[in-house]
C-alpha cells in the first residue's frame, strides 16, 4: 500500500463504499475496563476509553488545534466542506507531549503493541458541514490474507498498526461521526463496492467530548455525512504502531533535529514513544 503525506495509506478501498443506511449507535462503556479493551481489539477491532479529557482539557485542544495553519479561508474547499487537516509536528511542539500517553489509552496501547510500540504520525482535524467518508481501511499488514485463517480460533494477528481518534464535540449525527463496522479486520482486506462486512453494517462512534476511540488500522470505518452548519467537527488522531514500522518524523534520538523544550519536558515514557 502506498503511503500518502498524512501517514495514511492510498489504497483503502475501490469503487463506491458509502453507506447510506440507517444508522446505529455502537456502545459507549460507562466506565474503563482494560481487559475489556484490549480484548476488544482482537476480538471487535476496536475499543473506546471513555472520559479521557474534561472538559476544560477538551476546549485547551481545541485551542491548540485552532492556533494551527494560517488563514482560516485556505481550508473551504470548494464544492466540499471545510477541511482544516494539519501533520503532527512532534518534534516542533511540545503541547503535542500530553496527548501521545493520554491515561488509559496508553495502557491499551502498550498491551497490544508490546515493548515496541511507538507513535508512528498524527493529525489535527477540523471538519464542517459537507465532508462524508467511504467506508476504508487505513492500513493492511498483508495485501489479502484468507478470512478462514483470520477466523481460526488457533490464530491472532497481532495489532501491527493503530489509531486514536480524540474526540471534541458531543458527537450527534448530523457531525458526521466516525462510522465502524465491528469484527470487519476480519476480512483481511479492503471494500470493494461494499460498505457491510458479513451482513454487519457500519456503525456511529456517537461519544462525548474527551473520549477517544481506539482501532486497528484492519477495521473497514468511514464517516456519515456532515450537515451541520453551525458546529464543526474536531479530532485529533495519533498513530501507534510496534516494531520497525516507521516515524513521520524525526525520532527523538536525532535530538538536534528537536525542539529544545521538546526535548526537556518529555517524560521517559514519552521519549520511549517518539524514538528516544
Amino acid at each position: 500500500m502506498h503511503r500518502a503525506p498524512n501517514n495514511h495509506f492510498t489504497d483503502k478501498s475501490y469503487g463506491n463504499c458509502t453507506y447510506k443506511g440507517p444508522l446505529e449507535n455502537l456502545p459507549v462503556p460507562e466506565t474503563f475496563d482494560l481487559e475489556a479493551a484490549i480484548e476488544g481489539m482482537y476480538t471487535d477491532g476496536y475499543c473506546i476509553v471513555p472520559g479521557v479529557l474534561n472538559r476544560e482539557e477538551v476546549a485547551e485542544l481545541r485551542a491548540f488545534m485552532d492556533s494551527m495553519g494560517g488563514d482560516d479561508a485556505q481550508y473551504h474547499v470548494k464544492n466540499w466542506c471545510y477541511n482544516k487537516h494539519i501533520s503532527s509536528e512532534f518534534h516542533k511542539d511540545p503541547r503535542y507531549l500530553k496527548y501521545i500517553d493520554l491515561p488509559g489509552v496508553i495502557d491499551v496501547l502498550e498491551a497490544v503493541h508490546g515493548p515496541g510500540c511507538h507513535v508512528s504520525g498524527g493529525t489535527s482535524w477540523i471538519t464542517g458541514a459537507g465532508r462524508e467518508m467511504g467506508i476504508h481501511v487505513d492500513w493492511l499488514p498483508f495485501n489479502t490474507l484468507p478470512q478462514e485463517y483470520l477466523e481460526d480460533p488457533r490464530v491472532r494477528i497481532p495489532v501491527y498498526k493503530s489509531t486514536a481518534h480524540i474526540y471534541l464535540n458531543d458527537m450527534q449525527p448530523n457531525l458526521g461521526p466516525t462510522t465502524l463496522i465491528p469484527g470487519s479486520h476480519m476480512s483481511g482486506r479492503a471494500p470493494k463496492d461494499e460498505c457491510t462486512w458479513n451482513g454487519v453494517t457500519p456503525k456511529a462512534v456517537m461519544v462525548k467530548a474527551g473520549d477517544v476511540a481506539l482501532f486497528r488500522t484492519e477495521v473497514w470505518h468511514g464517516a456519515w455525512r456532515n450537515t451541520n452548519e453551525q458546529e464543526r467537527r474536531y479530532m485529533m488522531q495519533v498513530f501507534y504502531g510496534f516494531g520497525v514500522e516507521g516515524h513521520g518524523y524525526p525520532p527523538m534520538r536525532y535530538a538536534s533535529l528537536w525542539n529544545t523544550e521538546c526535548l526537556q519536558k518529555a517524560t521517559p515514557r514519552q521519549r520511549k514513544l517518539l524514538g528516544g
